[in-house]
């Protein structure tokens, strides 16, 4: 029997029992759907994030110190402080330096605009004023190093009735029971998507405070990052290795004030869109393969229905074995069934999956991402599905007996 004629047959069957061939491609329509659907909101949600990371022009980098868990699964962020002023006058002068600005938190237990407060829920930063590019700052201008003033993001602005904005006073309680009155001076541009925050920016003179006794025996302001901008992107890569070879010197008061199990990193815009994508597409794998148990129902589906099939046309089998059809011819032909009932079930799971995802992204306001590899991966593990579960009923119905099959009432 060749292999269109074993097509033909099959279909024929196929075709007469819609509802059950219908039911028993359901299970694999699900999880392919699930599995699509989930690898296309993973990808739109990265294709998002990277957007939004490769909206930032400048050549900026951020220093920040690190360390590797127990467990050995990725890095945390430690916040020391272990940035000196000696440091950041010695990176500043290094070429293809921009500018240097170093960051740190600052604690703040309640926000209050006239009487309305919010608790811990804005985030303060205290930096200076090159932190912030001209194109960044949407109303108003940039902070007055020494002066009680502030910027603020959109999204913090939105916390309060009535909004918040220039010419407007906040004021901050600290952790040790005083106050703090600034003055709204700019409105920073607000970051799209994941990772939005409120946040207020301070400069660090006069409200960051901190120091520490550095490795030369003096008492200097310590910060627990800084962002580092090159002159261009072509200078980029040749200052993320001057700082690296910075740090790694004893010049550099940071590598002998830090903890021996941590480590300073210098991260530009690239490292942080490979991080974020990795780390996206682990948490989109995990999820897929989870939805991907619906697969093994589904061909636990296709084995049942194939060995009642076989039941079924236990006649059939003996009428066709006894004109002359082999084993393989048999075999073939319930196999061949099978597939098609694993193929149409991906291919439709497939189309139900990128509608579904579609929806989703355009629902987030997500960018659409066809994951043409999963696709074909979806189709072949549906391919793959029908041949295994109609192994089995397809063995079986090779080696009926003729005799006993035509028996069969």
């Amino acid at each position: 029997m060749n292999l269109p004629e074993s097509l033909r047959i099959s279909w024929r069957s196929i075709a007469s029992h819609k509802l059950r061939s219908t039911l028993t491609t359901l299970g694999v329509i699900i999880g392919v759907a699930s599995v699509i659907t989930f690898m296309v909101l993973g990808g739109a949600f990265t294709a998002s994030i990277v957007g939004d990371l490769e909206s930032f022009d400048e050549p900026g980098m951020l220093v920040w110190t690190q360390t590797t868990p127990a467990d050995g699964f990725g890095v945390i962020e430690v916040d020391a402080a272990i940035y000196t002023e000696h440091d950041v006058e010695r990176l500043e002068a290094l070429d293809g330096v921009s500018s240097v600005s170093p960051t740190a938190s600052i604690p703040v237990t309640q926000t209050a605009h006239g009487g309305d407060r919010v608790t811990g829920t804005v985030g303060v930063t205290a930096t200076t004023d090159g932190y912030f590019l001209p194109e960044e700052i949407v109303d108003g201008e940039a902070f007055t190093a020494g002066a009680n003033e502030a910027m603020i993001n959109a999204h913090a602005a939105q916390l309060f009735d009535g909004g918040v904005g220039v010419g407007d006073e906040l004021t901050l309680s600290l952790p040790d029971g005083s106050s703090e009155t600034v003055t709204v001076v700019g409105v920073v541009e607000e970051a799209d998507g994941f990772g939005s925050s409120p946040m207020l920016y301070v400069p660090t003179d006069p409200f960051y405070t901190t120091t520490i006794e550095t490795p030369r025996e003096t008492t200097e302001h310590a910060y627990s990052s800084l962002v580092v901008v090159a002159e261009g992107p072509e200078s980029v890569d040749g200052v993320q290795t001057a700082i690296l070879e910075y740090f790694e010197s004893d010049e550099a008061d940071a590598s002998q004030l830090k903890q021996g199990d941590h480590e300073i990193a210098v991260q530009t815009v690239d490292d942080a869109i490979e991080q974020v994508t990795e780390i996206v597409d682990q948490l989109t794998i995990l999820i897929a393969g989870i939805a991907a148990i619906a697969l093994v129902v589904g061909s636990i589906g296709i084995a049942n229905i194939m060995i009642v099939s076989v039941t079924e046309r236990t006649r059939e089998i003996g009428i066709m074995k006894a004109v002359g059809a082999t084993n393989r011819d048999i075999l073939q032909l319930f196999l061949v069934e099978s597939v098609i009932l694993g193929f149409i079930g991906s291919v439709f799971g497939v189309l139900l999956g990128l509608g579904v995802g579609f929806l989703g992204v355009s629902l987030l306001e997500w960018p659409m991402v066809y994951p043409l590899d999963w696709i074909a991966i979806a189709i072949a593990v549906g391919v793959g599905v029908g041949v295994l579960s109609g192994l089995y009923p397809a063995w079986q119905a090779a080696k009926t007996d003729p005799i006993e099959a035509l028996r069969h009432e």
